[in-house]
């Protein structure tokens, strides 16, 4: 029995053995002479179901003079329920365009080096990320929700996937909100970001010496988010039939110039202790940024459903119907010198 299983063995390595051979002086050159390494990715479409921002040390009683913070909570991106009683289930999801406005593969490619760096900057590892053909990412609708640490099933500081929606009982395939979750924010078209066509986001990161000056600087130009408008609502409730109450607008921010709004003075990276905090994610841009137009239209308080044809209490107020109170917006605006840091979680 040993001698058969000595001999399966044999057979089974022998293609590696045989790939295992020495290599002479010029095949190792060929073999070591890479310049760094070069890799793409190709999908072409991104979906989820839900993701979860936990805080495990939020408070646990509500009063702002609190002193412990124990009630875990999280903020969950998950589908967006037009209607909580009769929504099939949906995955959020993440499609590219390329500049003819056909659906194209989220390519990304990663150029990877390391550098050993000259005088006091020590060796560096530098990321280059770049973008293929894609001229557009667009986002189907979803909300933002807040959930207790029950509903995502959290048990210490780890993370247990559960789903914040129930089957419906009533409804075969549809889901409703479970109890303890509370949509915060919704998006009910989505949005769009579309980049310059000639000028695409990159991002080059720096690990190490980082001699750029910041762990990752950005490229590219954004020519507009949600160029034709997004519906944003911040959700306050729900009517009778399951529609959503609170304050809605249609967002649209665009470069202010045909060359996009350029990404290259952004930075971001990671801010170690220092005596004031325990460190931050920093985003910030150096000087002074591009000009943007950015529009708030059709701003509506209230229920947005249709109003129907008779004067019901529920959608009017001393006889008057609920309606847009009007837009806001600027144009040629700009930021300087730009710093946000995210810690605190």
């Amino acid at each position: 029995m040993m001698n058969k299983i000595i001999g399966c063995l044999s057979l089974l390595l022998s293609p590696f053995a045989m790939a295992m051979q020495p290599l002479d002086d010029q095949s190792l050159s060929v073999a070591t002479g890479q310049d760094g390494l070069n890799i793409g990715v190709n999908v072409s479409k991104v979906e989820f179901k839900q993701i979860a921002i936990i805080d495990t040390d939020g408070w646990d009683a509500n009063n702002v003079n609190a002193t412990e913070y124990r009630g875990r909570g999280a903020l969950v991106i998950a589908q967006n329920a037009n209607s909580l009683s009769n929504t099939a289930i949906n995955k959020p999801t993440i499609t590219a365009k390329n500049a003819s406005g056909a659906q194209t593969d989220l390519a990304l490619q990663a150029v990877i080096d390391i550098d050993k760096g000259t005088g006091a900057n020590g060796t560096f590892a530098n990321i280059a990320l770049s973008f293929g053909a894609v001229n557009e990412l667009i986002i189907s609708p979803f909300s933002i929700y807040a959930a207790n640490d029950s509903v995502l099933s959290t048990l210490g500081n780890s993370y247990i996937r559960s789903s914040i929606f129930d089957q419906n009982p009533a409804a075969p395939n549809t889901v409703i909100l479970k109890s303890n979750v509370k949509e915060l924010l919704r998006l009910q078209n989505g949005l769009n970001i579309k980049f310059v066509s000639t000028n695409q986001p990159t991002m080059n990161i720096q690990l190490g010496a980082a001699p750029q000056g910041k762990m990752i600087r950005f490229g590219g130009a954004i020519d507009s988010i949600c160029g034709v408008g997004c519906n944003i609502m911040l959700v306050s409730g729900y009517d009778g039939s399951n529609n959503p109450i609170g304050a809605s607008f249609n967002f649209q921010l665009k470069a202010s110039n045909s060359s996009g709004f350029s990404l290259s003075k952004f930075y971001a990276g990671i801010e170690g202790l220092s005596n004031t905090d325990k460190g931050a994610f920093v985003l910030g841009i150096d000087n002074k940024s591009d000009n943007v137009d950015l529009k708030l239209n059709n701003i509506q308080f209230g229920n947005t459903a249709a109003i129907p044809a008779t004067t019901d209490a529920a959608y009017r107020f001393n006889g008057l119907q609920n309606s847009a109170i009007g837009n806001i917006g600027f144009t040629q605006a700009s930021v300087t010198d730009l710093k946000v840091r995210i810690n605190g979680m």
